[in-house]
């Protein structure tokens, strides 16, 4: 039903720290998922690719060092067979089981979710927010056109289709305020003073929120910052 994608490059001691210490737990929380990972830099690369392969059961592990985060990205979902895929920073920290994402994934697919950002949960699931949205079980909904953020998110929940149509179009744009080989690329290019945001989607799309931050950038600065 859903495969997980990452595509990242590590060079600094912490964020490896980190890696090393939050795979184990991102894999028993997937556990029945699909693996499609890029590591794309040779830094660092058998530490990393050691605790993935140590960890996850189901993995396609690779190492395209092509600088163009869209290109590479969209390599990766064009091996999905799933109808949903889930992009993750290297940089989370897990705060939930397996049986509480099969919760979260049930109500996605009875509610046929087309997208559902995971980035920035500790701002989206305040009360300040929750009178725009309409209360599911584990599930904050909402329609497209309410979106409370203004930019389709890199981390975040979709339908494999929709995935694949915006790589596609990414990959026709040049670097705006970041560079090619930066996922803040992605949130550059589709975003509302575009005209191509998630807002755009209108009124029929359904999206939504966990209703608990299951997940949380562990350190202020994350790899890509540092690498920039």
């Amino acid at each position: 039903m859903i495969s997980i994608v990452q595509n990242f490059i590590c060079t600094q001691p912490e964020r490896l720290d980190l890696i090393q210490r939050e795979v184990p737990k991102m894999s028993k929380v997937f556990k029945d998922c699909d693996f499609f990972i890029n590591y794309g830099i040779l830094d660092n690369y058998f530490q990393v690719s050691d605790v993935y392969n140590d960890n996850v059961q189901k993995l396609n592990f690779f190492n395209n060092m092509t600088a163009n985060w869209g290109e590479v990205t969209l390599e990766l979902i064009e091996k999905v067979t799933t109808p949903y895929t889930l992009i993750l920073c290297e940089d989370f920290e897990y705060r939930i089981t397996n049986d509480d994402w099969n919760e979260i994934m049930d109500e996605v697919i009875e509610k046929d979710i087309s997208y559902m950002p995971i980035g920035r949960l500790w701002k989206y699931t305040k009360k300040e927010y929750h009178s725009g949205y309409e209360e599911g079980k584990k599930l904050w909904l909402y329609p497209a056109s309410k979106s409370p953020g203004s930019s389709l998110s890199v981390d975040a929940l979709y339908k494999t289709d929709t995935l694949k149509e915006h790589l596609i179009e990414l990959i026709r744009y040049e670097a705006h305020r970041f560079p090619l080989n930066l996922p803040h690329h992605y949130e550059d290019i589709f975003q509302e003073n575009r005209n191509n945001g998630v807002r755009k989607w209108g009124d029929d799309v359904l999206c939504a929120v966990p209703k608990e931050v299951i997940l949380m950038h562990e350190q202020p600065q994350t790899e890509t910052n540092l690498n920039k």
